[in-house]
Order: C-alpha cells, then sequence, then structure tokens
C-alpha cells in the first residue's frame, strides 16, 4: 500500500449540497477499490490559473488516502470522465503525511505550515502542460489521419490512371482487331475479283476458239 495526494477542481456553480454530493462519489469509487481515506480538505473556490471548459474559477478538494498502486490507473480513468470535475491530479508520496485537522489551504490564515506547499503550488502551475500535451496528441491524431487521407488519396489515382491505361490498351487492341479483320476482308474482295477477272478471261477465249 501507498500513500497519495489526489488535487481535484469542481464545477464553480456547484451549491455545497451538490459538491458534497461529488466529494461522496470520490470516496466511494476510493474505498471501493480498497483504498483508505486519510484526509479531505475543501479548499473553496479559487481563481484559475487558465480556463477549463470555458471556467475562471473551480471549487478545490485536496484529498489524502492510502491505496494500492495497482488501482491508480482504474481510479485516474474513472475521474478522467466526470463531467464534474473539471481537473484532476495525482501524486505519490514517498512517505506518510504528517496531517493535521487545519485546512492546508495556501489562502488561508489559519493553514497549517506544510513543508511541500511549494512544491504543490509548483505542480499546480505546471498543470497546463499536461493540457498541452492533450492538444498536441489531438494534432497529431489530426495530421496522421490527414496523412492517411492523402495517402488512399494518392493510391485512388494511381488506381484511376492505372484503369485509363488498361482502358487505352483494350481499345488499342480493338482498332487492331477491326483493322485486321478489314483488312482481310479486303483481301477477300481482291480475291473475289480476281476470281471473277479469271473467269471472264476464260470465257472470253473458249468464245474466241
Amino acid at each position: 500500500m501507498r500513500y497519495y495526494e489526489m488535487l481535484f477542481i469542481v464545477h464553480p456553480n456547484y451549491e455545497q449540497e451538490r459538491l458534497d454530493a461529488v466529494i461522496s462519489s470520490i470516496h466511494k469509487e476510493i474505498t471501493a477499490k480498497g483504498g483508505t481515506l486519510l484526509k479531505t480538505d475543501n479548499w473553496g473556490k479559487r481563481k484559475l490559473a487558465y480556463l477549463i471548459n470555458k471556467q475562471r474559477y473551480g471549487s478545490f478538494i485536496l484529498l489524502y488516502f492510502e491505496t494500492d498502486p495497482a488501482m491508480i490507473q482504474g481510479l485516474q480513468e474513472w475521474m478522467e470522465i466526470q463531467a464534474q470535475v473539471l481537473h484532476q491530479m495525482i501524486i505519490r508520496l514517498e512517505e506518510k503525511p504528517e496531517l493535521s485537522e487545519v485546512s492546508e489551504n495556501p489562502d488561508s490564515a489559519s493553514s497549517a505550515p506544510y513543508k511541500k506547499a511549494d512544491r504543490r503550488e509548483e505542480r499546480y502551475v505546471k498543470a497546463p502542460v499536461k493540457e498541452v500535451k492533450k492538444e498536441t496528441v489531438v494534432k497529431e491524431a489530426v495530421i496522421a489521419k490527414e496523412a492517411v487521407i492523402a495517402k488512399e488519396a494518392v493510391a485512388k489515382e494511381a488506381v484511376a490512371k492505372e484503369a485509363v491505361v488498361e482502358e487505352a490498351v483494350v481499345e488499342e487492341a480493338v482498332v487492331a482487331k477491326e483493322a485486321v479483320v478489314e483488312e482481310a476482308v479486303v483481301e477477300e474482295e481482291v480475291a473475289v475479283v480476281a476470281e471473277e477477272d479469271l473467269v471472264v478471261e476464260k470465257t472470253t477465249e473458249e468464245k474466241g476458239e
């Protein structure tokens, strides 16, 4: 079992009752996968460093839990499809966190000292990199798809040209065959005329005798 810290952002328009329901559903998902909840810290609404789903604000929830590393990927995939969650980030802790009942919200005057607070803020600032990677993947997928379409178009064009060439060859063969037939007919006509001339010439000779 390992210790984890998850910071997730919920849609800012949710009232407290609906927000509690979202947090409860995440609690249930973690415990259902064999995890143990250690602390839930509601930081309230905060301004986002960048727009997420056209939202400038979000309700920040910091959650500590203990679980088997094997379930983390499944939990991340489940969090990704939750429409009410704008963004989420799970970090593995090297040791058991020293937790207190006081909120760790950096904007709170009564927040407890937290030696890893600067690192958390640094991770949050770096969050847009993840979004950029997603956009990059989408862009690469579009480029790859366009390349496939272009390749298919070239292949179709090549097939069409080959078909035109084959059609031309067939047409040339037909013309050649027609020429041969026509030549044979002419030769036959010439032979008939020659034979008729021979008959006339023979008849004339017989009459002369």
